[in-house]
């Protein structure tokens, strides 16, 4: 019995040695897999990953593709972070776009091209082939505005259908301004970062207000009690400007008091440039100067007997703007420099001439400008 039971026993141990390794294989093998899996999820996890990162820079790179913007009427717009493609509704700051980043400009203000007299004559034929998109922000035309392709649209401050006109078109709108001498300067700068030009803009902005300063060092000594009172009259004499408008701010930084400042009950708005009054007005607040914004509604007032008993017109303190020395448009600088001379020939000192050839050079990059020139009405 016992020799029979030994090599049963012994092929017991056997099997049970052999089912063992077996499962010492098995579970080698899977642990294999399991290394294997886990060496493989990492890639699937670092593909995953840089797909992440990739999304994440792509996401980046879009939002690095535009920029947000506060306008000069306080409006929060979102521009193309490279703009190379703008059209201008304003004479002004289309001279400023022009100046800055001549290229950039792809359609003009008709004003603006009606006002080229200071350009050479190839860059005037350049600019006389651009299409045209309205006129002092009015009668724009959405369809030629988009055949052009601008990337933005840079408008006044004045425009009161810049949000209309920028959801009609669907291009971001801009606000510049001109509503008083010193808010130009503002929009030299806010252009100038518009069209990435930034130094030129911040310089010309600097080289506005410092003009401006040569000029209130001086006014600013005048007594309240000697300051003049003085009426601008439009090409329609009896028309005048609001109390902030670019003529009345260069006034009243000139040293004077304009007849809205002092009639500001009269004003229906106070940035509006074109105010009906009546000869009685003007007679009742008896201005001791009358500018015109041109010669011919000069002789107006000085030929008809109507404004005769006015001061002005008595002591014979009645003059036409100057043609380089306006108090509109971009030459309004030299048109403060102008006013205050007129104004005050005894207490402000200024070589106008000098003056006027520097701004030339500077904002139209004209060196030609004559002293006869310099004296020619407008």
């Amino acid at each position: 019995m016992r020799t029979t039971k030994r090599p049963l026993s012994l092929f017991i141990v056997l099997c049970l040695l052999i089912t063992l390794s077996i499962l010492l294989v098995s579970g080698c093998s899977q642990k294999t897999n399991d290394v294997m899996d886990t060496t493989s999820n990492p890639k699937t996890e670092i593909t995953a990953a840089t797909n992440i990162e990739q999304e994440t820079t792509m996401s980046d790179t879009a939002l690095s593709g535009t920029r947000v913007i506060t306008d000069l009427a306080g409006r929060n717009i979102t521009l193309p972070a490279d703009i190379t493609r703008i059209s201008v509704l304003h004479p002004i700051p289309c001279q400023m776009v022009w100046r800055l980043a001549p290229e950039k400009l792809v359609s003009a203000d008709k004003q603006f091209t009606e006002r080229l007299e200071f350009m050479s004559d190839d860059e005037e034929k350049r600019l006389l082939a651009l299409p045209i998109n309205g006129e002092f922000h009015s009668d724009m035309n959405v369809e030629d505005l988009l055949a052009v392709s601008p990337q933005i649209v840079i408008t006044l401050t004045k425009d009161t259908k810049i949000e209309s006109e920028q959801k009609k078109v669907g291009i971001p709108f801009v606000a510049a301004s001109k509503d008083t001498l010193e808010e130009i300067a503002d929009s030299w700068r806010f252009i100038g970062k518009i069209v990435g030009n930034e130094k030129e803009g911040n310089d010309l902005g600097d080289y506005w207000d410092e003009t401006i300063k040569k000029v209130t060092d001086q006014t600013s000594k005048i007594n309240d009690s000697d300051k003049l009172k003085v009426y601008y009259a439009q090409p329609d004499v009896t028309k005048t400007v609001g109390s902030r408008t670019i003529m009345a701010s260069i006034i009243s930084l000139a040293g004077g008091i304009s007849f809205m400042e002092a009639n500001p009950q009269m004003e229906s708005t106070n940035t509006s440039e074109e105010i009906q009054v009546s000869l009685e007005q003007i007679y009742q607040w008896n201005p001791d100067v009358i500018i015109t914004k041109t010669a011919k509604g000069r002789d107006e007032i000085l030929s008809k007997d109507a404004w005769k008993d006015i001061a002005a017109v008595k002591n014979k303190r009645v003059y036409a703007s100057t043609k380089y020395e306006m108090l509109d448009r971009t030459q309004s600088l030299m048109g403060l420099l102008w006013t205050a001379k007129v104004l005050y020939p005894d207490k402000v000192k200024i070589d106008l001439d000098k003056e006027v050839k520097t701004f030339y050079s500077k904002v139209y990059l004209d060196n030609n400008v004559t002293n006869d020139q310099i004296s020619q009405t407008n």
